[in-house]
């Protein structure tokens, strides 16, 4: 699944309420089906530690009607054997999907096609859920009708934890302009959860990003309109570590630039390169940070 050829008119808020966990449907073979509300998918390589800590998290919530899709990308140890080795392949709800290292947005569209939920919900391979995550996103989806929700989450830096509260923003446009322009995300991509009726009219994860594949996602619905709503409690324990992606600042700096040249709200000249100088002086300030750490 790749990145349609232009932004899909969307509404922001579905006019229907949140199908009942317990539905049934019935497939081309007139087999019933239930379908879960939440679909957790999960992308990994070579993280076994940290994906069996995130695996149980899942299991441990409160909230019990999903199933979890585990997409394999390439690991040197399988991850079927790693579910093996610690004890979770008795629980009918997880499905491991292997494939040859072809990178993290194909990995992502390979689990939102086999995703069966009502709602995707993202979870990092090196994060965690908490016990009330799915709970709380259900409540929020039931009570306001929404498609796309974002929350607060924690980061732990060797050991101390950090709460970090996500702003709101008035509509999608103002949204847009902030995922531009702030230093620091004004989301996670990691415990976000999206309608797979949006999902599936804007399009999965576009392939040609070897990074920042989540941010375009979420610039690409922003633009067709897609107002997300911010579930300001954090449901996910963030690690930091030396793995992390977002240490490679500089290097994601020519990815910044196509998103900016993508999306940015204004074509009056001179607009761009402003926007790409003030994003170089922040990734580059933040990769001083992690060098100095």
């Amino acid at each position: 699944m790749t990145n349609p050829s232009g932004p899909a008119s969307v509404r922001a808020d579905h006019p229907h309420p949140p199908r009942q966990a317990d539905r049934v449907e019935v497939d081309a073979a007139t087999t019933p089906v239930v379908r879960p509300t939440f679909t957790v998918c999960i992308v990994v390589r070579d993280r076994a530690a940290l994906l069996v800590n995130a695996v149980r998290s899942v299991l441990a919530n409160t909230y019990q009607d999903f199933e979890l899709v585990i997409v394999d990308d390439g690991s040197q140890v399988p991850v079927g054997q790693v579910i093996a080795e610690a004890g979770l392949t008795t629980d009918r709800r997880i499905r491991v999907l292997s494939q040859p290292p072809t990178g993290i947005a194909e990995a992502r569209n390979r689990g939102l096609r086999a995703a069966v939920g009502r709602y995707l919900t993202v979870l990092d391979s090196d994060d965690e859920l908490t016990e009330d995550a799915l709970a709380r996103l259900h409540r929020l989806l039931t009570t306001t009708g929404r498609s796309w929700v974002y929350a607060d989450y924690t980061e732990i830096t060797q050991g101390v934890d950090r709460p970090i509260r996500l702003p709101e923003y008035a509509s999608a446009d103002r949204m847009l302009l902030g995922v531009l322009t702030r230093p620091r995300l004004p989301f996670k991509h990691s415990g976000t959860t999206i309608d797979r009726e949006v999902l599936d009219t804007i399009g999965g994860y576009d392939e040609t990003f070897r990074l920042f594949e989540d941010i375009e996602l979420v610039l690409r619905a922003l633009r067709s309109g897609v107002h997300p709503c911010h579930l300001d409690h954090p449901i996910v324990r963030f690690q930091r570590h030396d793995g992390n992606v977002t240490r490679g600042r500089l290097g994601g700096l020519v990815f910044w630039f196509r998103l900016i040249d993508m999306y940015r709200p204004w074509r009056f000249p001179g607009v761009g390169l402003s926007m790409k100088a003030l994003r170089t002086l922040s990734e580059t300030g933040k990769w001083l940070v992690t060098r100095i750490r």
